[in-house]
């Protein structure tokens, strides 16, 4: 594996990274992400789709030569589709039966992750002029656990849109099981404020508990429809 010497540049871009958190209710990366990704595997364009378990694309945010837009809009998804790390030019085959080929890009670089049971998230970076080398992917392979975690944030149902972009940030923390004072720390903010944060979580969220508002903001509240079932039949019989 190549050896990978990072500039002052690349250095705070991967430290970005690794503060980063995965956006609740999403299944992407935020865009910011993705921003500092090309500063360490430089590229023309970067997109990141997720793809629900018919294939259809339902969520996207393509930078560089789309545009940079991010787009909520079903898009029927033909196949297959990888998991793991894909160098389309390497693999010519693999990129005319996923992608019709690269489309006029002179290489392209694709890693995949699963998101929940059916779901999968993509995230892909083109290149007009030149290939992608073996530190790209070697950069790329390092940074995969990374982008895996940041990719696996479950969708959820509606969330009230009285929550903040504060108290959203306040309770993806309790999710990744941190204590109010590291909240407070990572936040920059006083134990207390985190402490107003949750109350104000909770009664939007119509909650009591921790526990009960990382379901919520999972989706993990739903009813278990089978156990609902089970419990129907079961006082029907007595």
């Amino acid at each position: 594996m190549p050896d990978l010497v990072l500039t002052e540049t690349q250095q705070r871009a991967l430290r970005h990274l690794l503060a980063a958190e995965p956006r609740p209710g999403s299944p992407l990366p935020a865009r910011d992400v993705l921003e500092r990704l090309t500063q360490l595997i430089p590229a023309d364009a970067v997109e990141a789709v997720y793809q629900d378990g018919s294939y259809a694309i339902t969520h996207a945010i393509c930078l560089g030569d789309h545009g940079d837009e991010e787009v909520d809009l079903p898009e029927p998804g033909d196949g297959p589709h990888y998991l793991g790390i894909m160098h389309w030019r390497a693999n010519p085959l693999a990129a005319e039966a996923c992608l019709g080929g690269l489309k006029g890009q002179s290489d392209g670089l694709c890693i995949g992750f699963r998101n929940g049971a059916d779901g999968l998230v993509q995230i892909a970076l083109g290149r007009w002029h030149g290939p992608f080398s073996e530190r790209d992917i070697a950069m790329l392979r390092m940074l995969s656990p990374l982008l895996a975690r940041l990719s696996r944030e479950r969708l959820t149902p509606s969330l009230p849109v009285s929550l903040t972009t504060q108290e959203r940030r306040v309770l993806s923390h309790v999710a990744a099981g941190r204590s109010n004072a590291e909240i407070a720390q990572a936040l920059f903010v006083a134990p207390s404020t985190v402490r107003k944060h949750l109350e104000h979580s909770y009664r939007k969220l119509g909650v009591t508990s921790r526990v009960a508002a990382v379901a919520r903001l999972q989706g993990r509240d739903l009813p278990d429809l089978d156990l609902r079932e089970r419990l129907e039949r079961l006082h029907a019989s007595n």
